[in-house]
């Protein structure tokens, strides 16, 4: 699949992650061999015709996979179910900083999971960004999903990419409906972009500096230690301690997004000091923040709507594939195993 994992964007193309909006359609991938080297600054202007060239359609959704927008009271997002009679075991899937992609919810579900993307902004008639959150949004979200005909008892699973993984820490603070969480390159407190009423108070946030930003030669933005070491101020870790499931920390080392080697680091202290054990970790060295499913092609540079810029996600491109390619069988691993442990 090196065809595909090692795409990289041309340097004049504007969209910069190869994921689809539509998960429905299969994306169409373009496969030309031409005489020689193609220069891709130049765009198309002088590109002989290729010697050769096919489609390759990748497909995230399998054919009898229903796809249901879900408005359920205030709760909203999208409900992907396998094309069979079920219950089947239920997982939320949610990303960061309002990105409303589906193909993860998608390709769960080809693997025999109920998966909901809980959308939290940016979706229907949610607000735009996350300024504004509170705990009972997501309370309502996994009492209704939880309890759906068609998903198994037993409590869901979660899986969360960078502040959604936040947001899968707080959900298995507040309900024990919760049997597993998959943190991804995730926040471990509260960043300062967003005001989080969680259970009547506030939770308090990290402090952010805007002089560390740096602007790289190319034009984009480098924001790593823009957010303040939460090691120097640990009581705004998130509660994880009370945190009854097992949950997997998966953690890139060349994330350049945040230290989220850190985030996962204290964390983990905050449940060993505890007594809890329920935790395990996964690092991949020369990996960057945006771990997608398997194959999908490594985006190192994107924009960012937080900051209204592009900014630099690190990793190697080798590296980053690696590691999604070993992570996404492990993870699913971690979700049927958890689930079979909390039915004991």
């Amino acid at each position: 699949m090196g065809l595909l994992w090692s795409l990289q964007p041309a340097a004049a193309q504007r969209v910069k992650r190869m994921i689809p909006r539509d998960v429905t359609k299969p994306l169409e991938v373009q496969l030309c061999v031409y005489d020689g080297h193609i220069d891709t600054r130049r765009g198309q202007d002088g590109v002989p015709a290729p010697l050769a060239s096919c489609v390759v359609e990748r497909r995230f959704i399998r054919d009898g996979v229903r796809r249901i927008v879900v408005r359920e009271g205030r709760v909203r997002g999208v409900l992907y179910l396998p094309e069979e009679e079920g219950p089947f075991p239920g997982v939320i899937d949610m990303y960061g900083s309002g990105a409303n992609f589906e193909h993860r919810a998608a390709l769960l579900s080809c693997q025999g999971f109920a998966a909901f993307r809980l959308m939290y902004c940016n979706f229907d008639d949610l607000p735009k960004a996350e300024t504004h959150l509170d705990s009972e949004y997501f309370t309502d979200a996994v009492d209704w999903f939880s309890s759906h005909s068609l998903v198994q008892p037993g409590g869901v699973g979660v899986v969360g990419t960078s502040f959604g993984g936040l947001l899968a820490l707080i959900m298995g603070t507040l309900t024990d409906k919760i049997n597993a969480i998959v943190w991804l390159n995730g926040f471990s407190a509260m960043p300062v972009s967003t005001q989080f009423n969680y259970k009547g108070k506030i939770l308090p946030t990290l402090g952010f500096d805007i002089s560390r930003v740096k602007v790289m030669e190319e034009g984009h933005l480098y924001i790593l230690d823009t957010v303040d070491d939460l090691a120097l101020e640990p009581e705004k870790c998130i509660q994880v301690e009370t945190i009854a499931c097992p949950v997997l920390f998966v953690v890139s080392e060349d994330d350049k997004n945040l230290r989220s080697d850190k985030m996962a680091e204290q964390a983990i202290a905050r449940m060993e000091a505890h007594g809890k054990t329920n935790h395990q970790l996964l690092a991949y060295p020369g990996a960057g923040h945006l771990l997608e499913p398997p194959y999908m092609p490594h985006c190192k540079i994107s924009f960012h709507p937080i900051p209204g810029a592009e900014v630099d996600w690190g990793g190697e491109t080798r590296a980053h594939c690696a590691a999604q390619e070993d992570l996404w069988p492990r993870m699913i691993a971690f979700l049927r195993n958890s689930r079979l442990h909390s039915q004991l």
